[in-house]
C-alpha cells in the first residue's frame, strides 16, 4: 500500500502582509539600542551640564537631560521582553519627545544658528528610531517643527531658506524610514519562509523516516507467520558474528517440516498456510530471547542459537523444540500432525556465510535422508558431500563452457502491449565427466570458487550469436554475478564483445541481483554505470529479498525491477498483494520499469494486473526454450492478444 504525498510549498507572505506587529517585534532590538544610547548620552550630559552651566540654566537643562536619561534607561529595561505595537510606539513617542525638549530648551537658554542643525539630525534619528511608518512621519514632522519655530522666533527673514532645508530633511527622513522598514519586513518575510519551509521540511522528515521504519520493519517480517524473514536472519547472522570474541562459536540450526507437502497436497494450500503460522508460533515461543528464529522461505526455518553450548546440550535443545513442533494441530476442525528435521553447525566468528550455511545445510539434508524427524549435527561423515562440490568444482575448471554451456530463453509479456517484448538468457551446463548439472546448483559453486567469469563470457558470446541469427532480434537480458560486477577486467571483455558485435545496446540488458551488489557496492556501481552509459538497461532481479534501502536505489543506473517470484507464493495471504503494491510502487516512484516473476497460472496474471505490474514473467507465458523455439514461438504469438501459452 503505497503512501501518496503532493508538495505545495508552505504558503508565505509578501512583504507588503508582513504585519506592524512582526515587524515590530524585529524592530525592537534597534529601538532597545536606541533608548540604551540615549541613556548614555545623557548621563554624560548630565555630568557637563553641572559642570559648565550654573543657575536657572542648569536647572532647566540639567533637568531635562537627567529626565531623558532616567526614562531611557528605564525604557531600555521595559523592552526586555516582546511589546505591543501600542507600547513600543508610545514608549518611543515618550523618548523622542524627552529628546526633542533637550534640544529646544538649550536654544532657549543660548540661541546660536549652529545649534539648528540638531533639529535636521533629530529627524535622521527620528527615522531609524521610530516603530511603525506613522510614527516616523509624525516625530519627523514634529523635530522639524521645532526647527520653524526656533526659526520663525530668531530669524524670520531666512524662513523660507531653511524650508527648503527642512523639505529636503524631510524627504530624506521619510524615505529612510519608509525603505528601512520595507527592508526589514522583507528580511522578517524571507525569515518566515526559512522557518515554514524548515519545519515543512523537518515534518515530511518526520513522516518520511515513520514511514520508513514501517517499510524497514515490514521489509524484516514475513508477510504469512510474522517471523523475522531471510534479510533479517542475515543481519542477525551478521551481527552474532561480530559480537562473538576471536576464539567465540555460535550455533547455526536448520529446520525443516517433513511431510509439509503431503499437507498441500491433500488440504490445499490454504491449510498449509494455516499450518506454517502454527509451527512459527511454537517456534517463537520455544525460541523466546533464547535464540534468534527466522523463517527463510517455504517450509524452511533457520535460528542462531549465540551460545557455546556443547554438541550434546544443543541436540538436547533441539530435540525438544522437534518435540514441540510434532506435537498434533488443531487446524479448522481438522488434526494436523508433521515432523520435522535439523541440521546444526557450531560456527566461528570469521566463516563466511554461505560456507557456514552450507555445512548445516549439508547437516540437514542428512538428516532428511537418515529418515526424517531427528537432529543431525555436522561432522566428518558430511564429508562426501562436500566431495561432490568439489567434483562439480573440479569439473568446472577443465570445462570448455563454449562447447558446453548452452544457453534457453524464456519470454518476458508487456502487459500494456500484450506482446512479448523481451527474453532472459539462462545458462545450462551438461558436463561430459559429470553429466548434466542444475544451475542453481553450479552457478553457486562456480561463484564461489571465482569461475563464474568464465560461464558469463560464454553467456555473452552466445547470447550475442542468438540475436545476430534473428531476423527480427528481441531484446535479451544476461545474468551479472557479484564477481563479475566488482571485476573490471570482466566487464572490459563484455563491453569489448558487445563493441565488435555490433548490436544497437538497446538488445541487450544486464541483469543483476540486489545481493550481487552487496561485496563491493563501490565497484559495482561504477560498473553497472559504465554498462549504462553504454546505452545497456540495468535490471535488479531478485527485488525485494537483499538488503537495498530506497535511497542505495536512487544512486543505482536502474531502468527495470524485477519483482522476486516469492511474493507471488503465498496470494491466499491478503498481506501478500499489499506488499507487491508496496514493491510496483517504489518502482514507480523510482521511474523505472516493474516486471513480476514467477507468474504461472491465470490467479498470478490477475494480481500481476491489479498491483499494476508493467510486465511479467513465467510459465503462463513460456517456458525456457532455444532460441530457434523462442524466435518461432514469438513470431507467431505477437500479434495476437496471449491468453494462456507456453513453450518446450
Amino acid at each position: 500500500m503505497g503512501v501518496s504525498c503532493t508538495f505545495m510549498g508552505p504558503t508565505l507572505p509578501s512583504a507588503a502582509n508582513v504585519g506592524d506587529t512582526v515587524v515590530a517585534q524585529a524592530y525592537q532590538p534597534i529601538i532597545r539600542g536606541y533608548f540604551a544610547v540615549a541613556a548614555a548620552y545623557y548621563a554624560v550630559m548630565s555630568l557637563t551640564h553641572s559642570i559648565e552651566l550654573s543657575g536657572v540654566a542648569l536647572r532647566q537643562l540639567g533637568s531635562a537631560a537627567i529626565i531623558a536619561c532616567i526614562v531611557s534607561a528605564a525604557a531600555c529595561h521595559f523592552l526586555r521582553r516582546p511589546q505591543t505595537v501600542v507600547k513600543l510606539e508610545l514608549v518611543t513617542s515618550l523618548v523622542n519627545l524627552l529628546v526633542l525638549t533637550n534640544v529646544v530648551v538649550a536654544l532657549h537658554i543660548e540661541y546660536s544658528q549652529v545649534k539648528l542643525v540638531y533639529f535636521v539630525m533629530l529627524a535622521m534619528i527620528f527615522a531609524f528610531a521610530s516603530v511603525s511608518i506613522r510614527q516616523a512621519i509624525i516625530s519627523i514632522l514634529t523635530a522639524l517643527g521645532g526647527l520653524f519655530w526656533k526659526v520663525a522666533e530668531q530669524e524670520a527673514g531666512e524662513l523660507i531658506m531653511y524650508g527648503f532645508v527642512g523639505f529636503a530633511a524631510a524627504t530624506s527622513a521619510i524615505a529612510i524610514a519608509y525603505f528601512l522598514r520595507r527592508a526589514i519586513s522583507l528580511a522578517v518575510s524571507a525569515r518566515q519562509e526559512a522557518d515554514e519551509a524548515r519545519q515543512y521540511a523537518e515534518t515530511r522528515l518526520e513522516t518520511a523516516e515513520k514511514i520508513s521504519d514501517a517499510m524497514r520493519l515490514q521489509s524484516l517480517s514475513d508477510s504469512l507467520t510474522g517471523l523475522p524473514n531471510r534479510r533479517a536472519f542475515f543481519d542477525a547472522l551478521g551481527t552474532c558474528q561480530r559480537e562473538m570474541g576471536e576464539s567465540g562459536n555460535a550455533w547455526l540450526i536448520l529446520l525443516d517440516l517433513d511431510g509439509f507437502k503431503s499437507v498441500n497436497d491433500n488440504h490445499g494450500h490454504i491449510m498449509g498456510d494455516e499450518l506454517l503460522k502454527a509451527v512459527s508460533s511454537r517456534l517463537r515461543d520455544y525460541c523466546a530471547n533464547d535464540a534468534h528464529g527466522s523463517r527463510v522461505g517455504g517450509d524452511e526455518f533457520s535460528i542462531i542459537l549465540a551460545s557455546e553450548a556443547s554438541s550434546e546440550e544443543v541436540r538436547v535443545w533441539c530435540d525438544t523444540l522437534l518435540e514441540a513442533i510434532a506435537e498434533t494441530y488443531l487446524i479448522e476442525d481438522r488434526l494436523i500432525q508433521v515432523s520435522g528435521s535439523i541440521g546444526c553447525y557450531q560456527f566461528p566468528n570469521d566463516e563466511p556465510d554461505a560456507k557456514l550455511i552450507q555445512k548445516a545445510d549439508f547437516a540437514l539434508l542428512h538428516a532428511k535422508k537418515s529418515g526424517k524427524n531427528r537432529v543431525v549435527l555436522f561432522e566428518d561423515e558430511h564429508a562426501e558431500k562436500a566431495a561432490e562440490r568439489f567434483r562439480i568444482e573440479q569439473a568446472l575448471r577443465v570445462a570448455d563452457f563454449e562447447a558446453e554451456i548452452e544457453l534457453v530463453f524464456q519470454p518476458q509479456f508487456d502487459l500494456r502491449l500484450e506482446q512479448f517484448v523481451s527474453a532472459e538468457a539462462l545458462a545450462r551446463w551438461n558436463s561430459p565427466i559429470i553429466g548434466e548439472i542444475g544451475p542453481d546448483h553450479f552457478i553457486k559453486i562456480a561463484e564461489e570458487s571465482g569461475l563464474i567469469a568464465k560461464i558469463t563470457v560464454a553467456v555473452v558470446d552466445k547470447a550475442i550469436a542468438a540475436l545476430q541469427s534473428w531476423d527480427d532480434p528481441l531484446p535479451v537480458s544476461i545474468n551479472l554475478s557479484s564477481n563479475d560486477l566488482i571485476s573490471d577486467h570482466i566487464i572490459d571483455l563484455i563491453i569489448q564483445r558487445l563493441r565488435d558485435s555490433e548490436l544497437p545496446a538497446e538488445l541487450i540488458e544486464f541483469e543483476v541481483t540486489e545481493t550481487a551488489m552487496m561485496s563491493d557496492t563501490g565497484r559495482a556501481t561504477a560498473n553497472l554505470l559504465r554498462l549504462s552509459k553504454l546505452g545497456h538497461s540495468i535490471a535488479l532481479d531478485d527485488f525485494g529479498t537483499g538488503y537495498s534501502n530506497f535511497n542505495y536505489l536512487r544512486s543505482l543506473p536502474i531502468n527495470k525491477l524485477k519483482v522476486d517470484r516469492s511474493f507471488i507464493e503465498n496470494l491466499a495471504d491478503p498481506m501478500t498483494e499489499m506488499v507487491l503494491q508496496s514493491l510496483v510502487g517504489m518502482a514507480r516512484t523510482l521511474g523505472v520499469h516493474c516486471l513480476l516473476e514467477g507468474v504461472e497460472s491465470e490467479l498470478d496474471l490477475v494480481v500481476a494486473k491489479r498491483v499494476g505490474a508493467q510486465s511479467v514473467q513465467g510459465f503462463l507465458f513460456g517456458q525456457p526454450s532455444s532460441a530457434q523455439d523462442l524466435h518461432l514461438f514469438i513470431s507467431a504469438n505477437n500479434f495476437e492478444k496471449i491468453e494462456t501459452t507456453s513453450i518446450g
